[in-house]
């Protein structure tokens, strides 16, 4: 083995999405500076990614081109000392993947943030679920020398096929994510993510459609946007920041369901980190993020809702929370704690393997 370790990351989209940059891509200087060589291989690349995720383009040719880019990623594995697989081998769980990925890692890491125990990314269908292998999780989690899960419910669902789980928390740079310098004056209730996430938004029409024009949506299709007056912003890594510290108050709805129980409570950790006090649904990492009424607000009723945003019309008040979200997230889900923690991870499968 090479004195510096070689890593490869295994990651299902490109950095334009988020769960990459934050379980995988922002790690990556401090590993290099611990001295691991780190390379990074997306199942698709950015421009496949954008191409091919258009509402028009068949989904087939979406897996088509992610199972000639990780077979061909595969084969390399061999290459490297620690195999890193983000998520998931593919979006799709076609039969013969696990048995091509234990061939050829020396040392498998496995890393979960959401609940793909329970269904694929990208669910094949019709004829093709034939080929789908619906316990891949399952096996690539029990042949894992490492599996790092976002919060503790996924880490105790890992643990059915492995002993070697561990929580680890979705995090954010706290150096890069900043309290605003200057005071928001307009009210303004604010929600950031994905066109897949925002159904949780939809829930709360009746909630946020009578304050429309207070309202602001970063990253969601406009089209999805079912009333008028509300802002919405196309995502961009340079104006996410911007647009979270514009915000009076984070919004992080979720569905009581065991797929939202998977969900690692990134959206608040974003607006906490610019110290705007979120208002989440509890449910979830939600639970282990938020204190109620100490560095957050958690509302499930539509009342609840209402008058958790209402209660934070009062700038004290957001102020008082603001300042307890940030504090959070300094002290327990900051990069700063985390980044040397993975190293440590790292060299400690590495060693129990006898590959240092």
């Amino acid at each position: 083995m090479a004195s510096r370790p070689r890593i490869l990351f295994l990651t299902l989209y490109p950095a334009s999405v988020a769960s990459p940059r934050y379980r995988v891509l922002q790690y990556l200087p401090g590993l290099e500076a611990e001295g691991f060589d780190c390379t990074v291989a997306s199942a698709l690349t950015q421009a496949q990614y954008t191409s091919l995720k258009k509402p028009d383009v068949r989904a087939a040719r979406y897996h088509i081109a992610e199972t000639g880019n990780r077979v061909t990623q595969l084969l390399t594995a061999s290459q490297y000392d620690v195999v890193f697989v983000q998520k998931a081998v593919m979006s799709a769980y076609v039969r013969g993947m696990i048995a091509l990925l234990r061939l050829h890692s020396p040392i498998l890491i496995v890393d979960l943030d959401d609940a793909v125990h329970l269904r694929p990314p990208h669910p094949l269908r019709g004829t093709v679920r034939a080929i789908e292998d619906r316990a891949q999780t399952e096996k690539l989690v029990s042949h894992a020398d490492l599996v790092l899960a976002g919060n503790d419910w996924l880490r105790d669902a890992a643990a059915q096929w492995s002993v070697h789980a561990v929580t680890f928390p979705t995090v954010v740079d706290t150096d890069h994510y900043q309290q605003a310098t200057d005071q928001v004056t307009a009210f303004r209730v604010g929600w950031i993510g994905g066109p897949s996430t925002f159904d949780y938004v939809l829930d709360m029409r009746e909630v946020l459609e009578p304050i429309a024009e207070e309202s602001c949506f970063v990253g969601v299709d406009a089209p999805q946007v079912s009333w008028s007056g509300a802002t919405v912003i196309p995502w961009s890594e340079e104006i996410e920041i911007d647009a979270i510290q514009s915000f009076s108050a984070g919004l992080m709805p979720l569905r009581k369901d065991d797929w939202c129980r998977g969900k690692c409570g990134l959206k608040a950790l974003q607006y906490m980190a610019c110290g705007v006090p979120c208002i989440a649904t509890p449910w979830g990492a939600a639970l282990d993020i938020i204190e109620h009424e100490v560095n957050g607000l958690l509302a499930d009723t539509p009342d609840e809702w209402r008058s958790a945003i209402d209660r934070l019309r009062d700038p004290m008040e957001r102020q008082r929370l603001g300042r307890a979200g940030r504090a959070t997230v300094e002290s327990r889900f900051s990069l700063n704690t985390t980044a040397p923690l993975l190293a440590d991870h790292l060299r400690s499968v590495l060693q129990r393997s006898n590959v240092s």
